[in-house]
């Protein structure tokens, strides 16, 4: 949520009277600080009793013989890396001077047009013009230093999940002098070579407009845990400038020393805030880096004047417009088997769209007979999604739920492989015991809107449930329990069961995998669509239990599966 202009206006005017009062020290040099201390921003820990011991616990490993490598100094002192168990947030280090480097040469590349206000046609564009920018390098927006009118020149950049570095033309066309420029920065930090280069996914320069604050607050997204953000002052008068970081509130933030070309690393987890109170425009050079091992999908150099297509978390090249297919999956049943939660964990991810409706039943009941090619038939699908505006981002995707597809797979299976033949589709089975009084309560049910209770039908309406499965294994019996074959159509198929037995997160994180998403936390594990309702006698369930045993051994055999209960860790065959 965006800061009040008066609250903005507020903390300016405070930060200008603690420029005479504040000490303005270097941060200390205890070298790089470590992502453990980054796994979560530090004021939602403040309020919440242990909640730091809880994050980060002991973060040391424990040797064989149960001591712990603590990383602490032979005097007892306890440096930026030490691993014993934080107790307060206090402890937490936030600012780390990583070396003082000579910034001539850098100041001499950026300094022309750094202390202008932004126009659309400047005179005379420089680098910091959005109009030579977009035509010699490539334009990135950033939505609230652009709102603030902070200039900016753009070296590398990547998406929020870090899936893709964009490496801009003046990074690597040696002529620009960049590399040059900052190659004291990197040696510094450990990143010099070309396989520390591969460890930067974010660098540019910011430039700041004088008499301007921007307020408190943490770095959000899921790049921040994964990198270590450095600032490096360029062109300032540290003596004007209020840089303060620390901690979860507007107390505990100290005073960072930002004279020029002192290399620090910032915990950007923690709170922090910069006024300029200086008469100009003050530059720092603004980089983030992964710790090594990290795993990038890809680099991409892009071409001079190349367009990109940004949202909040996703980073798409015009160029790639209408190269994901819409949909990207299908949940094809069973009902009442947790399809409607597996669809709402999946559509939390930052890069999935949910459809214009879940269940758009395409397949089966809305199957057009009328269009007679695969294309009209694609096209009228279409209308199930924000198709047009997936095609300009295809790293996000969007998906169609309808369990009765797989109750009527014999039609639906040859009509996908028809019209969506890329489709990943995903199965949710439930123990048919319990799947089955399950639907009879919700067909059976007095809830719902009269379109949902016409589509339910009446056939069931007055019988006990008894009744309804002697009359539905006589049917079971004729038309046999396996379906359709899918073919080469890639599956993932998955327990109900499985989101007790090894948690939501960990069975969702295999729908995330099998569609391509990066890892990702659920935000609400809550169950959807389900409803309380009484259990059947044991009569009946060991009748259904008879009924089913051959088509579930034969089930288990085909998935790898122990049982419906089991060891509770075997989703699709794979055991996690």
């Amino acid at each position: 949520m965006a800061t009040p202009k008066e609250e903005i206006d507020r903390q300016h005017g405070e930060a200008k009277r603690l420029l005479s009062t504040m000490p303005n020290l270097g941060p200390p040099e205890i070298g790089e600080i470590s992502l453990s201390y980054k796994v979560a921003p530090l004021e939602s820990l403040q309020t919440k009793a242990g909640a730091v011991k809880e994050a980060w616990g002991n973060i040391g490993d424990s040797n064989d013989d149960g001591s712990n490598d603590d990383g602490g100094n032979d005097d007892g002192s306890n440096d930026g890396n030490s691993k014993e168990p934080l107790m307060s947030i206090d402890e937490i280090p936030c600012t780390s001077t990583r070396g003082i480097v000579d910034m001539t040469k850098l100041k001499s590349l950026v300094r022309a047009g750094h202390d202008t206000p932004i126009t659309k046609s400047p005179a005379k564009p420089t680098m910091w013009d959005e109009a030579m920018a977009s035509k010699e390098n490539v334009l990135v927006t950033r939505r609230s230093h652009d709102a603030w009118g902070i200039k900016k020149i753009v070296l590398m950049f990547c998406d929020d999940f870090i899936q893709t570095i964009y490496e801009m033309p003046w990074w690597y066309d040696e002529a620009s002098g960049f590399k040059e420029a900052v190659r004291g920065i990197l040696e510094t930090l450990g990143l010099g070579g070309e396989g520390g280069e591969k460890r930067i996914c974010r660098m540019l320069l910011a430039s700041m407009p004088p008499d301007m604050t921007i307020p408190f607050h943490h770095d959000t997204g899921e790049w921040v845990n994964k990198t270590h953000r450095v600032h490096v002052p360029v062109i300032t008068d540290h003596t004007k400038v209020l840089f303060r970081c620390g901690g979860g509130s507007e107390g505990q933030m100290k005073r960072v020393k930002c004279d020029e070309g002192r290399v620090f690393e910032m915990n950007n987890q923690a709170k922090h805030a910069v006024s300029n109170h200086w008469d100009s425009y003050r530059v720092h050079l603004i980089l983030d880096y992964v710790d090594e091992g990290f795993k990038v999908n890809e680099r991409v150099r892009l071409g001079k004047g190349e367009e990109l297509v940004q949202t909040r978390r996703s980073i798409d090249r015009k160029k790639d417009y209408g190269k994901r297919e819409t949909p990207s999956y299908l949940i094809i049943g069973a009902q009442k088997a947790g399809t409607t939660s597996m669809y709402e964990y999946i559509n939390q991810h930052p890069l999935s769209v949910k459809g214009r409706r879940r269940e758009t039943h395409f397949f089966d009941w809305r199957w057009q007979d009328n269009l007679k090619t695969k294309k009209e038939q694609k096209e009228f699908y279409d209308k199930f999604f924000f198709a047009n505006e997936l095609k300009q981002c295809p790293s996000c995707l969007t998906g169609d739920s309808t369990p009765s597809y797989l109750l009527h797979s014999d039609i639906v299976i040859p009509r996908v492989k028809d019209v969506c033949p890329w489709v990943k589709l995903i199965v949710m089975l439930r123990n048919p015991i319990d799947r089955a009084l399950s639907h009879y309560r919700m067909v059976t049910s007095d809830d719902g809107t009269d379109a949902q209770k016409k589509i339910r039908g009446m056939a069931w309406r007055g019988l006990t449930f008894e009744q309804v499965i002697e009359m539905e294994m006589v049917e079971m019996e004729k038309k046999g329990l396996m379906g359709e074959d899918a073919g080469e159509q890639e599956f993932l198929i998955m327990k109900m069961e499985d989101m007790k037995a090894v948690g939501v997160q960990k069975a969702v994180e295999k729908a995330f995998k099998h569609l391509g998403l990066p890892d990702y936390k659920v935000q609400d594990e809550g169950a959807k669509n389900s409803r309380a309702y009484d259990g059947m006698n044991e009569e009946t369930r060991e009748k259904l239990k008879e009924f089913y045993a051959r088509w579930d051994e034969k089930l288990f055999g085909l998935l790898g599966w122990a049982g419906w209960d089991g060891d509770g860790i075997s989703i699709g065959g794979e055991r996690l």
